[in-house]
């Protein structure tokens, strides 16, 4: 009969293990996505510098692009950033004539953010550069390991989530 003792350090040190290779493979992961869709193309970039528009501009115009048309709300949500950021980074790519902002139907409170015509091909192109990536891993996988594989990111995401937010170590 096994000992329950060493089962459970067997356990924790098999996490350890895994969860210091985890660390590694997820910021060079997340690192190389953001490189991944090679840079908006030349349209976008003229845009966003004609309107002086910034790196955390494209995240916002990347997440649009992937789930619109959503509410600011929404928006906000997905990117992890308040109500108020994400109207203000909606108001300037609008501005640039990136997204358009409408009234809600159903809900007049609510104001509905979408690609803009003008420049939708050239944006939905660069969403499919971007997640390329994302689409190979989850082609690679058989039906089975994608499965448990999105699981897992469901799990990370809910714990990620719940966890209280830490404050930053004041500098002193």
């Amino acid at each position: 009969m096994a000992n329950p003792t060493s089962l459970t350090e067997n356990l924790t040190a098999a996490v350890e293990a895994d969860l210091q290779e985890l660390s590694g493979l997820l910021w060079e992961t997340l690192q190389a996505l953001k490189r991944s869709g090679g840079g908006a193309p030349a349209e976008l970039r003229e845009a966003a510098e004609r309107a002086s528009l910034g790196p955390r501009h494209a995240s916002t115009l990347l997440a649009v692009a992937a789930a619109e048309p959503l509410s600011v709300s929404e928006l906000a949500r997905r990117l992890g950033l308040g109500l108020s950021t994400t109207s203000a980074l909606v108001g300037q790519l609008s501005r640039a004539g990136l997204l358009e902002r409408s009234e809600d139907d159903a809900d007049r409170r609510r104001t509905i953010v979408g690609l803009a015509p003008a420049h939708r091909a050239a944006i939905l192109v660069w969403r499919e550069q971007a997640f390329t990536p994302l689409r190979a891993t989850l082609e690679r996988l058989s039906t089975e390991a994608r499965a448990h594989f999105m699981e897992g990111w469901r799990v990370l995401h809910e714990e990620a989530t719940q966890a209280p937010a830490v404050a930053p170590a004041s500098s002193q």
